[in-house]
């Protein structure tokens, strides 16, 4: 457990230590004075090793909102790293500056071998769940890990043989559950819920960040809770998230780059699976489901990020429930679930703003994710049905007439997400065992 901790915590190069979580940089086991804007730059650079970082990409993620002397400010931030690591710029063996460009990080990172962890099983009572928590199949033991399929184009029409031959590449593989995932701005990086970070111990998710083919991971929040669903900014600076957490549950935004979070609304949802939102691609709406005072169903609602107000859209009396909704990546539609009873669902997009709900499809399931693909032509969907016990699947459906096809590669998927250029997908993808353990009660001390 402790080697896995390491290899999630810290990226080696040369001498040095670079630890994400606590901005810390080392040398030989030796912190060194490097100064937050630094550390940052650093950081960005580390990401995408061997890759170009244009200036107006770290203006982008480090001075968003603010007029500051941005050439005056990263030229100070690339001194100091080279100051600290032993650097030059005529002859860099870490940081190469490319003229009216950017910078690359050309060092050699040190690989790490993936983590095994074992997971312990839960020997705990069951407590009464409602039949929504029934209906997503909370078992004895359960292990979420994020999945992405790389390099997989939805607008192109894909035979099931090619569909087979994807690669799906494991995304995390940490202990608990990582879940929730969703894509930055450029689809490189990818922000989820975790509940298992053996650093703290806690119990309850909080939300990270890990890059796509990198194993730092950058904690955001350090409040445990029920759960988190995310949504990132159209320009990738900040990462919104809906918090289910007692009196603590409502919609969020946070530094994408972690700092202090601000809660933009409460909510009243008590349904982790109706939990989800989506930020618009103009940046000005957050769709997300909540109840109403006195209400028990949930009705999908737009935060204004203007003025943080919130209005419904049009309510279907024959929905006793609706969630996760999804913006296409055109601005133009919302599409959401509707529940009618239970494992009874009703797919519905409408226009923003004003639009009347159109009915896409209807499946006899429960919901538990949607997205668009990358022409908004389809929408990727993960349902839940009964059949022989609780399956699961991931399909699409096309907008136009409704016509449906299961994605055979996925598995035993859930809440899929698109990146906005459509070359990238990520789900959760679930894994339970049972088992049946043994206990001596007159020395209930001894191993089970």
């Amino acid at each position: 457990m402790e080697e896995t901790e390491l290899q999630l915590r810290l990226l080696r190069f040369g001498n040095f230590e670079v630890d994400l979580r606590s901005g810390e940089l080392r040398k030989g086991g030796v912190k060194l004075k490097i100064g937050g804007q630094p550390f940052q730059v650093l950081s960005i650079l580390l990401e995408r090793p061997g890759e170009v970082v244009t200036r107006e990409e770290l203006q982008k993620r480090l001075w968003p909102d603010t007029f500051v002397d941005v050439d005056h400010n990263l030229n100070t931030a690339i001194n100091k790293i080279r100051e600290v690591l032993g650097d030059s710029a005529e002859s860099p063996r870490f940081v190469e500056t490319l003229p009216r460009r950017g910078y690359r990080f050309i060092g050699e990172l040190e690989p790490r071998a993936q983590p095994v962890v074992a997971v312990e099983p839960d020997r705990g009572r069951y407590s009464r769940r409602t039949w929504l928590k029934i209906a997503a199949g909370v078992l004895a033991i359960l292990v979420v890990a994020v999945g992405a399929v790389v390099v997989y184009r939805w607008y192109r029409q894909q035979r099931l043989q090619e569909q087979a031959a994807l690669t799906v590449i494991p995304f995390t593989a940490f202990p608990g559950v990582a879940t929730s995932p969703a894509f930055s701005a450029d689809g490189s990086r990818i922000a989820f819920a975790w509940n298992g970070d053996p650093a703290h111990g806690d119990k309850g998710f909080d939300l990270y960040v890990k890059a796509l083919g990198s194993e730092t991971l950058l904690r955001l929040t350090h409040h445990p809770s029920e759960w988190i669903s995310p949504a990132w900014s159209p320009d990738g600076t900040q990462i919104a998230f809906h918090r289910l957490a007692d009196a603590d549950t409502g919609i969020y935004v946070v530094p994408a780059l972690g700092g202090p979070e601000r809660k933009l609304r409460s909510t009243r949802i008590r349904a982790s699976d109706f939990a989800i939102i989506s930020w618009s691609p103009d940046g000005k709406w957050i769709g997300y489901a909540d109840a109403g005072p006195g209400e028990e169903q949930a009705r999908i609602n737009l935060l204004s990020m203007e003025t943080l107000e919130a209005k419904q859209i049009p309510i279907n009396p024959m929905c006793i429930g609706e969630g996760l909704p999804a913006f296409s990546h055109n601005g133009e539609y919302l599409a959401y679930w509707c529940l009618r009873r239970p494992f009874d669902a009703v797919l519905y997009s409408l226009t923003i703003p004003g639009g009347q709900p159109k009915t896409i499809s209807s499946f006899r399931a429960f919901p538990t994710g949607l997205t668009w693909s990358a022409n908004d032509e389809k929408l990727i969907y993960s349902l839940q049905s009964l059949g022989s016990g609780l399956s699961r699947e991931l399909g699409e459906v096309t907008v136009e007439n409704g016509a449906t096809k299961q994605l055979e590669f996925a598995g035993r998927a859930l809440q899929p997400t698109v990146s906005s250029r459509g070359d990238k997908l990520a789900y959760s993808s679930l894994a339970t065992s049972s088992n049946l353990w043994r206990t001596n009660l007159l020395h209930p001390e001894s191993p089970a």
